[in-house]
């Protein structure tokens, strides 16, 4: 079956490295607009920090100890001298940022898959 060459295949997908993080520390950007975030991913993988405009949703107590998704794979960026490690899963509700999350708990660092029929898709590291 030809695929649009706007959309990703199920192979493309798989190149996504999604894990369910455990929001446990924010504090304030020096540039006032950000927060810098420290991302537990429990066992699999060492805290990351994310750099995030979050303020018209968050305070800095609503974000403590919520689970979220990140995307771990992806190039980091510079934001006024902070590094941010990973890129954080949103929507937004009357232009607010929402964190996407589990509906339930789920274990820190667990891989958040794609099901398609009855297959699921994932990041795979070779060896893993």
């Amino acid at each position: 079956m030809q695929c649009d060459p706007k959309k990703i295949t199920p192979k493309d997908f798989e190149k996504l490295e999604l894990r369910v993080g455990m929001i446990k520390g924010v504090q304030w950007h020096k540039n006032k607009k950000d927060y810098i975030l420290l991302v537990d991913l429990g066992p699999v993988d060492q805290d990351v920090q994310i750099v995030a405009d979050l303020k018209e949703g968050y305070d800095i107590e609503g974000l403590m100890n919520k689970q979220c998704i990140i995307i771990l794979n992806i190039c980091s960026e510079e934001v006024d001298g902070i590094e941010s490690e990973a890129m954080l899963l949103i929507a937004t509700q009357d232009k607010k940022p929402v964190l996407i999350s589990p509906e339930v708990m789920v274990p820190t660092g667990e891989k958040v898959q794609g099901i398609m029929d009855s297959e699921a898709f994932h990041f795979d590291q070779i060896g893993e």
